[in-house]
């Protein structure tokens, strides 16, 4: 509001201040000559404050929807990171403790289950040395298996929001295109719904099979549909988009699907379950009340963090609904498309029709305008 008075008040002092006399001219011109210009001056002045304001609503409100966006993108990632957090905090806090409790529990089975033996029995440092080697060898896998899978993962959804981003720069141009070419005909309502149909049934879900999504029939393909319905014979100015936009399509295809299975994970906690079983068994079997209780806690701590390392590499396999995944900045990153969809179906357009009027200098001369006043005087000499 203040922009728009400070605006104001400077055209209206620009429309009152009087006219500064030309090179050569005389210092004072008749009432009859500036009669014109200040006809002209006084009647532009209110096209140029509603102008003005114009475009200082249309600034404000596009500004507001901004900072709305602004703040659901925060609320929808603030709302992904409690959700990995409480999981990976859940299973790790819960798995700490227990193996607190069940630490002499495990020991013991784990001493009866590698020695037959139902007796706690002092070993030698040549068979801690040998078990310590193990501990270390099993460590090394771990760590060569759990790196390679997070730095994979974390490959993954890089490629995932690059592809998005792409995809979804795609679909607004195509939608555009589609309100240009096909505006005013009897299937554009149509094409329209199938950009929807496309929008709801293949972009948004990341929580499909990219095969299955890939594998769907062409009379199926709102694509398709979209082709069918703007080309007679010949591929129409639609071709080009529509291509491309399979092109993102695929891409995207392609980075959502696993390329880790199942059994990679299972091998993981496999892996740091061996770590623990070794670790076991380097702990002495009774030792005093204050090293009995050190054990406990340093060996709750390991199953803690392995835990923990488990869990975020499990968020970055899992596709959707963490702080690593895509889904909640694909909801924010589409719902302007879908917006606009929704209003283009309801009749309503987007062209801006609150451009300021031109300069004087390029408006045509009225046809019942007095001769002289057609265009602007020409400077003496």
């Amino acid at each position: 509001l203040a922009g728009v008075g400070a605006a104001l008040v400077g055209v209206l002092a620009s429309s009152r201040s009087p006219a500064l006399p030309r090179l050569g001219a005389p210092g004072r011109r008749s009432a009859g000559a500036d009669e014109p210009r200040r006809r002209r001056s006084s009647s532009s002045a209110p096209k140029k404050i509603v102008a003005l304001a114009r475009a200082a609503e249309a600034s404000a409100a596009g500004a507001a929807v901004q900072s709305q966006e602004v703040r659901d993108l925060k609320k929808v990632v603030q709302r992904n990171i409690f959700k990995t957090v409480w999981r990976v905090a859940a299973w790790s806090v819960s798995s700490m403790l227990c193996a607190y409790i069940l630490f002499p529990l495990l020991q013991r089975i784990c001493w009866m289950g590698l020695t037959w033996s139902t007796s706690p029995s002092l070993v030698s440092d040549a068979v801690q040395g040998y078990v310590g080697n193990v501990l270390a060898l099993m460590s090394l896998l771990f760590s060569i298996l759990a790196g390679n899978s997070y730095t994979s993962l974390y490959g993954q959804n890089e490629a995932i929001f690059c592809a998005l981003f792409a995809e979804v720069s795609e679909a607004k141009a195509l939608m555009e295109q589609i309100a240009l070419v096909c505006a005013g005909r009897p299937f554009y309502r149509s094409a329209l719904e199938n950009i929807r149909r496309y929008v709801e049934r293949d972009l948004r879900r990341l929580d499909r099979p990219p095969s299955i999504l890939c594998a769907i029939k062409p009379r199926d393909d709102p694509l398709e549909s979209i082709l069918y319905l703007t080309s007679v014979g010949v591929p129409s100015a639609v071709y080009e988009t529509v291509r491309s936009l399979r092109q993102r399509r695929g891409d995207r295809l392609g980075a959502v699907q696993r390329k880790l299975p199942p059994v990679q994970i299972a091998l993981l906690y496999v892996l740091g379950g061996l770590n623990l079983l070794s670790l076991l068994l380097l702990i002495p079997m009774q030792p005093p009340g204050v090293e009995a209780r050190l054990c406990r806690g340093l060996f709750a701590v390991v199953v803690c963090a392995l835990m923990m390392t488990m869990r975020v590499i499990h968020e970055l396999w899992t596709p959707v609904g963490g702080a690593y995944n895509v889904d909640g900045v694909l909801t924010v990153m589409i719902r302007g498309l879908e917006q606009e969809l929704d209003q283009r179906l309801q009749g309503r357009t987007f062209s801006d029709t609150r451009l300021p009027p031109p300069p004087p200098s390029f408006q045509k001369p009225r046809a019942d305008a007095p001769a002289g006043q057609g265009a602007p005087a020409a400077a003496p000499a």
